[in-house]
């Protein structure tokens, strides 16, 4: 009985593999009875997007990547697409993995921008490009295949909506009580306002000093001045070389953030405001 039991193993693993097969490449007919005419411009290309590579994949017989890619066809068609394929879903080879991965950020960072609103055509494009570039890359057998989903992909890209420009940005640092010295999370604050201003770039930088209301009127003016003055002297050295106009104003105790009465301490009032402008 034992034998025969052995005997039978490669006949039912046989089997098993068979109808595993069956199974797979069943979601291609399925994602083109869908619509997606209630889904989103950008949706809708995607879909058709989806449908074009599962079409691909089913004609060249690989059934499991067909099926993944008729399930984001599906998941378009419902309006719920899905994002570009995630690094380390797929076994990509190492040579691949720092391009790809650039590549995934350049096109998140597009998409967020307003790409799927702006050109949804060239957004979809490049989505599924990028999902085709991946799973070729995984593969590594057909280099004609892979410089095809790549060079398409960048294309798409190429042509997608611009990422709105910013004009105006403004951060806050906050000072301990009578303190002019900048604690680790105001410089945090700093460096990310520098690196803004830089990326920008910043036409015209405004720092503007307050103090709170527990001191008198002219010692609070001074010391809305230091601060201010501490802000901007650390700023220019963040941003070394810069075009940008520098304007320093000192408010005192004036134009409170929170207003209190007379002699109140308050930190959200002990402060120094950025303001930058393109």
């Amino acid at each position: 009985m034992f034998r025969m039991i052995e005997a039978w193993k490669p006949v039912t693993a046989g089997l098993a593999m068979l109808s595993l097969a069956a199974c797979a490449g069943t979601q291609l007919d399925a994602a083109k009875r869908v619509s997606p005419d209630a889904a989103t411009p950008f949706a809708t290309n995607l879909y058709k997007e989806y449908i074009g590579l599962s079409q691909m994949e089913f004609d060249e017989g690989d059934y499991k990547d067909s099926d993944v890619f008729a399930e984001r066809a599906m998941a378009s068609a419902s309006n719920a697409p899905t994002l570009p394929e995630e690094m380390g879903v797929r076994d990509i080879p190492k040579k691949y993995v720092g391009e790809i991965s650039e590549a995934r950020r350049n096109l998140m960072a597009a998409l967020d921008a307003g790409g799927r609103e702006g050109t949804p055509d060239h957004a979809a494009r490049a989505q599924a490009m990028f999902d085709c570039w991946t799973q070729e890359a995984e593969e590594d057998i057909q280099p004609a295949d892979i410089a095809w989903c790549k060079e398409r992909f960048m294309a798409a890209l190429a042509q997608m909506a611009p990422a709105p420009t910013t004009s105006f940005l403004n951060y806050t640092v906050y000072f301990g009580l009578n303190k002019t010295d900048l604690s680790a999370e105001s410089m945090t604050t700093l460096m990310d306002a520098a690196s803004a201003a830089k990326d920008m770039p910043a036409g015209s930088v405004t720092v503007s000093g307050y103090a709170d209301r527990s001191g008198s009127a002219e010692y609070n003016l001074g010391l809305s001045e230091r601060r201010a003055k501490v802000v901007e002297a650390e700023l220019k050295k963040m941003m070394g070389s810069t075009t940008a106009g520098f304007t320093l104003e000192a408010f005192g105790e004036t134009q409170n953030k929170v207003i209190t009465a007379d002699g109140v301490v308050n930190e959200k009032n002990r402060r120094v405001k950025v303001e930058i402008r393109k």
